[in-house]
């Protein structure tokens, strides 16, 4: 098992950061001709066969089609000895993964892969190359502290071009704390041209030295790996919204609501200032430096956000002692919630794909919580009490034309969607009212239209930049403090 630490890379001279950029150019002009070598094998291969080639004739003529010490000799006195050699088993792990997806494409019994795969691409955008280098584990030192730093290897005609010594190493700072600690695996440092930074990506462990997270003081929840005990048949379904982003049942009757609008707000002022940027561009012209930092700062706001919201989910679900979490598809949200504004959440905002992702990484591999993922169509649709489908939803809140029950209109779906998919046995939620109700009979509502419910009864959390907390006001009749009286100083004021 394997993970990643990620940081930021700094030179601490204008001389080390254009020696830093030259060792990234050049390993990316060896990544590539690697990569042209090996995909001229492929064509080669594939176009002088008369008939289709099996996947296993193509590997073996892609596999020898170089080899390491060809490149270790090429770029030594640039990269060193060993960045060559790794920089040619990271593009043939890029060619057995599509060697992989290939083989799947081609079984008829096998639907996993439809889209037939590419070969491996260079590392270019555009006309330029990506920067981006692999160090081998053993030939770089990370040293963290209040002055972290981290010291890689250079080829001597680098360190000539540059002054540094026939033993030295080129020096840069870390900025940022590693969340993993183990089995220290191999450094990959990438250059953005846009935001003009480095960043750093650290594998840590591997099958027999699992890592483990670092202690932090300012996590809002553990960063330890979870120890409790798994109950017997314990089982939670998370109901995948729009507006809401996760809202949780257990089949014990837990529950948990992840309120995603004002996420989501910040998220699409930036799209509407990407807009407004690619609306001032020349004809011609489809992208700027400007419009690529605004996507980046906006994904990884967003990624932030979904990474810390799966940590606390998982801690979450192991203090309740759930062993197997069932997931919504995606498309059963689309296809049911189509819109304009849905689709910029499900797609780009809620990313779907990487969350999917995320879980199977954190709640499987660090919670040992199975993932699976089932159809929820129809759930948002019916009382969660008398299971009526005469129901009237108004925003967040859904009302029972039958037997008048008034819950939250998601929270509602994850207990249709736990019930539909969980084994009946295994069930002990409480028969009325499993949900959060609207406050003071419907007054309590929002701006939007939307309505605010009682956290005593569910707790509902939001983003507030570092973690996934509940508001401290959530209600009229808990008003903001805004007097004067000691202890209560108006903004701007000094202590």
């Amino acid at each position: 098992m394997r993970r990643t630490n990620t940081f930021e890379l700094r030179a601490f001279s204008q001389r080390e950061r254009c020696l830093l950029l030259e060792l990234l150019d050049a390993s990316a002009a060896c990544y590539n001709e690697v990569n042209y070598e090996r995909r001229q094998a492929f064509f080669d291969v594939r176009e002088n066969a008369e008939q289709r080639v099996p996947v296993s004739e193509l590997r073996t003529a892609v596999e020898g089609a170089t080899t390491q010490e060809k490149y270790r000799q090429r770029y030594k006195q640039v990269l060193s000895s060993s960045t060559p050699q790794q920089l040619v088993q990271k593009n043939w792990s890029t060619w057995k993964s599509f060697f992989k997806l290939l083989s799947k494409y081609r079984d008829p019994e096998n639907e996993t892969v439809t889209d037939k795969p590419s070969p491996p691409g260079y590392w270019k955008d555009g006309e330029q190359r990506v920067l981006h280098t692999v160090i081998r584990n053993d030939q770089y030192t990370l040293e963290l502290g209040d002055r972290s730093r981290v010291e890689i290897p250079v080829g001597m005609e680098l360190k000539e071009a540059y002054g540094l010594g026939h033993h030295e190493r080129l020096r840069l700072e870390v900025r940022g704390k590693p969340h993993w600690t183990g089995k220290q695996g191999r450094l990959e440092i990438v250059y953005d041209r846009d935001a003009e930074s480095f960043t750093a990506h650290q594998s840590v462990g591997d099958e027999k030295h699992p890592p483990h997270c670092r202690q932090s003081t300012t996590s809002s929840f553990p960063t330890t790996l979870a120890t409790s005990s798994r109950g017997e048949g314990t089982v939670a379904a998370v109901d995948i919204g729009a507006n809401n982003l996760a809202a949780v049942t257990t089949s014990t009757g837990q529950q948990l609501l992840f309120h995603g609008r004002p996420l989501f707000e910040r998220f699409h002022e930036y799209t509407r200032r990407i807009a407004h940027q690619q609306s001032e561009l020349p004809e011609e012209q489809w992208s700027s430096p400007r419009i690529r930092e605004l996507y980046r700062r906006r994904d990884a706001q967003r990624d932030h956000a979904q990474d810390a919201l799966v940590r606390h989910l998982g801690e979450w679900l192991a203090n309740h002692d759930v062993d197997e979490l069932i997931v919504g598809k995606l498309g059963d949200v689309c296809a049911s919630h189509w819109s304009a504004t849905v689709n910029e959440k499900t797609h780009l905002f809620w990313a779907h794909g990487r969350f999917r992702r995320r879980l199977d990484e954190v709640l499987g591999d660090e919670y040992g919580i199975t993932v699976r993922e089932e159809s929820e169509a129809g759930t948002s649709s019916k009382c969660p009490t008398c299971e009526s489908t005469e129901v009237h939803r108004n925003g967040d809140l859904l009302h029972c034309l039958d037997c008048g029950t008034e819950s939250h209109s998601d929270l509602a779906a994850s207990v249709n969607f736990l019930r539909e998919q969980a084994d009946e046995q295994h069930l002990n939620l409480p028969t009325q009212g499993p949900m959060a109700r609207p406050v003071a009979s419907r007054e309590n509502t929002t701006e939007d239209g939307h309505h605010d419910y009682d956290q005593t009864v569910v707790p509902r959390l939001e983003w507030d930049d570092h973690g996934w907390r509940q508001p401290d006001h959530s209600t009229k009749e808990d008003p903001t403090n805004q007097s004067t009286t000691p202890g209560n100083l108006p903004s701007g004021s000094q202590v």
